[in-house]
């Protein structure tokens, strides 16, 4: 099912079928190096990917979404809503990542840009953070220029290390 469109992307609701497209991307150090460790096999993403549509579309009508790339047909990322707990309290956090080859051309931008629209007016999402890992300043660019705002510093997160979280206030 496609979320939203914007000027290059089709954000859509993820398949098991995309396992291979996201076991890929995945697979490139450079692309996750700040999230951890991704998936063993491409069975592995495939039960990622069931478990995600399980635990966060059925549940909560929200997720991470395919990010596709219009004119090559070719899915390059992912790019939604997660549900983040910081100091206790869980939040609404965008969640971003593009395929190393596809990096610098503004497409993160762009998919988080077009995630913000909606995340008010379709899941009643009222502010939403990011959290960003200290030393990647691509995506701390990104989140700024989707219009957040530095909120503090955590020496540590799960097992991220220190981390930084930005802020923005969808009702403005």
């Amino acid at each position: 099912m496609i979320i939203t469109e914007t000027e290059n992307l089709v954000l859509r609701e993820f398949d098991p079928s995309d396992a291979e497209d996201l076991f890929r991307i995945y697979s490139n150090p450079e692309t996750i190096r700040f999230l951890g460790k991704g998936p063993d096999s491409l069975d592995d993403e495939r039960q990622n990917i069931q478990r995600h549509i399980d635990s966060y579309y059925r549940v909560h009508g929200f997720g991470l979404w395919g990010v596709v790339l219009k004119n090559e047909d070719r899915l390059i990322g992912r790019c939604g809503i997660l549900r983040q707990e910081v100091d206790g309290r869980t939040r609404p956090e965008i969640s971003y990542l593009i395929d190393r080859d596809y990096c610098g051309r503004g497409l993160a931008t762009e998919a988080a840009k077009g995630v913000l629209d909606i995340a008010h007016s379709r899941f009643g999402v009222d502010k939403m953070i990011a959290v960003i890992a200290t030393g990647n300043g691509g995506s701390m660019r990104v989140a700024e220029k989707c219009g957040f705002q530095f909120e503090k510093r955590l020496a540590m997160f799960k097992d991220f290390g220190p981390v930084v979280v930005y802020t923005r206030d969808l009702q403005e």
